[in-house]
This record gives C-alpha cells, sequence and structure tokens, in this order.
C-alpha cells in the first residue's frame, strides 16, 4: 500500500499521532498517579468497613443483631444476606477494577488466610456480592452497584473514544486549513505555468493567505499580460517578415533567370528555413489549445503510416542518408488498438521526435516501438546517436536551446522542436522523458496517459 505524499496526510498523520500519544501519556498517568491511589483507599475504606461488620456481628448476641444489620444498612448501605447457594466471581467490566481492589484490601484484612469471593447473584444483579469467612463461618455481604458510585474502566473508556474522536477531527480540521489553500495555490501556479490566466479568491482565509492570494493574483494578471504583449510582438513581427519574404519568392518565380540555379535554390531554401521559424516560433508564443476535439483512431496504423511517411520526406530533403525508420508494436495488439486520440497534437509530436532522432541519430537506423504500460500507451523512439549528457536532458526543451552549437538547419535545426512539443504534451497530459540507451543513443518515451 502506497503512504500518500501529499501535504494534508502528512500533517494530518503528524498531528493525530502528536496528540494521541499525549493523551495516551495524560491518561496513564491520571490513571496510576490519580484514579489508581483514590480506587486502593475506597476499596481500602471499604474492606475495613466490612472486615470490622463481621468482627462485631459474630461479638453480638444472636437477639442484638437484627438491629445491627439495619443499622448497617442504613448508615452505610450494607446488607448482610443468606449464603444459600455459590455466587458467580466473574466480574462485570464497568466495576472490574475497583472489584479487584476490594478483593485485595479484604484479603489483606484477614491475613490472607482464606480467600474472599466477590460476585453477583441472578436474583440480585445490581448488586455485588461479598463472602467473607469469619471463625469458620461464611458471612455474605450485599453492596448496592450504586453505593460504590466510581467506574474506573467506563470513564477511562469514553476518555479514549473523546479523545480519538477530537484528535482525529481537529487534526483533519487543521491540516485542511492548512492544505487547502496550499492546493489552490498549487494549482493555481501550474495553470499560470501553462499560460492560463488563473485566479483564486481573496476573500477566504486567515489574513496571510488573503494577502498571498491577492499578490499571486497581481503576479498571474503581469505574467498574462507579458504574454499577451509577447504574443502580439512575435505575430507583429511574423507577419512583417512575411511580407518581404514573399516579395522575394514572387521575384524569383518572375525572374527564373535572373540568377544561377544552385544560387536559387540556397535562397528558396533560405526563405523556407526562415518562413518555418517564424511559424513555430509564433506557435510557441500563441500557446497550444487544450480543446481539440477526440478521434477514435487505430494507434498502431497511425503510427505504421506516420513512420512511413517521414521516412520518405526524409529521404526527398537528403537523399544521401541512409537512415531509416522502423516500426514495432507489441505482439499483444493484434496488429490494432483503438483509441481517443487529439490526432493533430500527437501527430506534430511524433513528428518532431522523430526529425529530431534522424537529424541526430548519426545516419543510422531509428526504431519506433508501441507497448502497453498498464492500460496507457507509451511510445518509444529509439535511436543510435551520441546521446545527450544527463545534465542537459531538460534543457533541450527550453525554446532556441541546441546541443549543436551552430545555427545550421541540417545539423541542429531551429531550437524550437522539443520545446513546442513539450508544450503539447503538457496541454494533453502526456508525459515524455529523455533516457540514455546502454550501446549508445538516446530513448525518447511518451506516455499518452
Amino acid at each position: 500500500m502506497r503512504i500518500p505524499n501529499t501535504l494534508f496526510f502528512k500533517t494530518a498523520s503528524t498531528l493525530v499521532i502528536t496528540l494521541l500519544l499525549l493523551s495516551v501519556i495524560i491518561l496513564a498517568s491520571t490513571a496510576y498517579f490519580v484514579v489508581l491511589p483514590v480506587g486502593k483507599r475506597s476499596a481500602d475504606d471499604l474492606a475495613a468497613l466490612l472486615v470490622l461488620s463481621a468482627q462485631t456481628w459474630m461479638e453480638l448476641p444472636p437477639e442484638t443483631r437484627p438491629d445491627f444489620e439495619a443499622e448497617l444498612n442504613t448508615a452505610h448501605g450494607i446488607r448482610l444476606l443468606k449464603a444459600e447457594h455459590p455466587i458467580e466471581t466473574h466480574a462485570r467490566l464497568y466495576y472490574y477494577i475497583y472489584q479487584r481492589l476490594l478483593q485485595n484490601a479484604l484479603e489483606n484484612r484477614i491475613n490472607g488466610t482464606s480467600k474472599i469471593n466477590i460476585g453477583t447473584d441472578i436474583q440480585r444483579p445490581d448488586w455485588m456480592l461479598i463472602d467473607i469467612p469469619i471463625r469458620k463461618q461464611l458471612l455474605r455481604f450485599g453492596i448496592s452497584v450504586e453505593r460504590i458510585g466510581a467506574r474506573p474502566p467506563v470513564v477511562l473508556l469514553a476518555m479514549v473514544i473523546a479523545i480519538i474522536v477530537l484528535t482525529i477531527s481537529t487534526a483533519l480540521i487543521i491540516a485542511l486549513r492548512i492544505s487547502r489553500p496550499l492546493a489552490l495555490l498549487s494549482a493555481a501556479t501550474t495553470a499560470v505555468g501553462k499560460g492560463e490566466k488563473n485566479i483564486i479568491p481573496e476573500d477566504k482565509g486567515p489574513d496571510e493567505m488573503v494577502t498571498l492570494a491577492r499578490n499571486f493574483n497581481q503576479m498571474s494578471r503581469e505574467v498574462s499580460e507579458l504574454l499577451e504583449n509577447r504574443t502580439t510582438l512575435l505575430a507583429g513581427i511574423s507577419h512583417d517578415l512575411r511580407t518581404p519574404l514573399t516579395r522575394i519568392r514572387l521575384a524569383l518565380e518572375i525572374n527564373p533567370d535572373a540568377m544561377p540555379a544552385a544560387l536559387r535554390s540556397g535562397v528558396d531554401n533560405d526563405i523556407n528555413e526562415m518562413e518555418q521559424l517564424l511559424e513555430q516560433a509564433l506557435l510557441l508564443a500563441r500557446g497550444v489549445k487544450k480543446d481539440e476535439p477526440l478521434q477514435e483512431r487505430d494507434l498502431v496504423a497511425l503510427l505504421s503510416t506516420l513512420a512511413a511517411q517521414v521516412e520518405a520526406e526524409w529521404q526527398v530533403q537528403h537523399p544521401d542518408s541512409d537512415s531509416r525508420i522502423e516500426f514495432k508494436s507489441d505482439n499483444n495488439l493484434n496488429g490494432s488498438w483503438l483509441l481517443p486520440l487529439a490526432e493533430q497534437s500527437l501527430l506534430r509530436v511524433l513528428h518532431n521526435l522523430i526529425e529530431n532522432s534522424l537529424r541526430y541519430g548519426d545516419n543510422k537506423p531509428i526504431t519506433i516501438q508501441l507497448a502497453k504500460q498498464g492500460d496507457t500507451p507509451l511510445i518509444t523512439i529509439l535511436d543510435r546517436g551520441l546521446g545527450i549528457p544527463e545534465d542537459e536532458r531538460d534543457m533541450v526543451f527550453r525554446p532556441f536551446y541546441r546541443l549543436e552549437g551552430s545555427r545550421n538547419v541540417m545539423t541542429g535545426g531551429s531550437g524550437l522542436g522539443l520545446a513546442i512539443v513539450r508544450q503539447l504534451c503538457q496541454a494533453q497530459g502526456w508525459d515524455i522523458t529523455l533516457h540514455p540507451r546502454s550501446d549508445g543513443g538516446t530513448e525518447v518515451r511518451l506516455l499518452l496517459g
């Protein structure tokens, strides 16, 4: 069983354990230093009265004994009964401790020469019966349960139940008051980190949390404005740059013989690269919409088709490359796997990942594998390139970060592909990680869950 690693659980468990231990110490101290001594003193006083009454009764003439018995009942609530049959010596729970203390006190009073029996009678269920042997004669005394008064087991049980209920309730309330605002703040920061607007209530909770909420909302609004300004700026730059690029492309098409064919091809490639860079930068700035509709698709067919398509495109762009793409799926998939998918986002992610593996794969074949992790699809892309250093595996997802220092698209791309991949994965709730391969290369794991 996995123990929850949440602030609420840790705070609540710490408070519960601490308060329960404190309660146990208080209960044990109270029982040992207060309840038990008082019970012993009460039992010893009653034992002295019973033994004295038994001895007095034995000393009195038979004709005066009824008067003594009446006085004993009136003054002390103790009756002298006839021992017609044995009593049930089992102790009742609510005065079990007191019965044992009284029995020990009586046996000590008669010097331990005889065993004292204490129990109940079916005919008198509300009475405690005590058999005291005196001078070879058995005297049976009866004491009402109400006469005993204190019931330590019942009191301790009630205290334990009350302490447990109050401790757990208090711990849960305190933990909830601490963790709920932080959970709201955590969810809000996650949303802001994804470029979403998120405002948390400012009129609830202690003053510190209200101030924190107010400051966070102010920061959230400023971040949203900054992102909107960035998007607007990049959109303007993109529009302004595409206009002269279109003019250049149009001029080349109108005057195809104005420059040598090799130079014209290079200019075309530069224009395409700039347009692609502008498109990726604008996509990254605008963020990714989460509302892409899910469509029922065969994941096996989708991946096999994509592998063939990307390989064909790569061969056209790089005719001298020996890189090939191999697709494999688990045998238990039976050649198909229908799932609701955000198809366009998935295709864009996989296209960028496969192209990245081809670019850094050292001109060697790459492999795409589809497997099940529980009921969740796991897509793995394997290459045999130089690999990614451990301290840079997270940094490669940053915009414009590249392992290869030059800005050559043939060797390193624009540096935006993996940033767009992470943004798409975060929007769809997918998990993407990079791992080294034992014989060299990189293993990309995409978990669609």
